[in-house]
């Protein structure tokens, strides 16, 4: 099984998978075109949401890349997206980050940024045993990038 496909199997055996039309009515088009595997197609609707910042765009788009379906296989542009979906607050997308940044899949390795994202997503297994691999100094770094992340995204709710 490829990294990817174990990605997305991790993310669906969890309840995760593609976000749906649920999430966001615009989107049946999209997801109608997926359930059809008509991927490229499915690939071009999710990007013009995601674009748009669509968070369930976003995260399909990125497990589209991760997987190459529809899109050539780019783990840079999966983490991208899944980025930009973690940065709205997508604890999906954020337990995906912080695999890439475990793994240096499409970002560089960096157990810091992997903690961080996996606290957010509130993947405390995976804090765990990452946080085995860290140094204290690294282990409190990451927390105060947590910390850091959540003020920054209260504010920018109004909170």
């Amino acid at each position: 099984m490829k990294t990817t496909n174990l990605l997305l199997a991790t993310a669906l055996a969890s309840g995760l998978g593609l976000a749906y039309a649920a999430d966001h009515p615009e989107l049946s088009e999209g997801d109608e075109a997926y359930s059809a595997e008509n991927f490229p197609k499915a690939a071009a609707l999710y990007r013009k949401d995601a674009e748009l910042g669509v968070i369930a765009a976003q995260v399909n788009l990125a497990i589209m890349y991760l997987d190459g379906q529809g899109v050539q296989q780019d783990l840079q542009q999966a983490a991208k997206w899944f980025s930009k979906a973690a940065d709205q607050g997508n604890v999906e997308a954020q337990y995906n980050l912080g695999v890439l940044y475990q793994d240096g899949k499409g970002v560089d390795k960096n157990p810091v940024e992997a903690a961080k994202w996996f606290h957010l997503a509130k993947a405390f297994k995976s804090v765990e045993s990452i946080e085995k691999t860290m140094t204290p100094e690294q282990v409190a770094e990451s927390r105060k990038r947590v910390n850091a992340w959540v003020d920054n995204y209260n504010i920018s709710k109004g909170h």
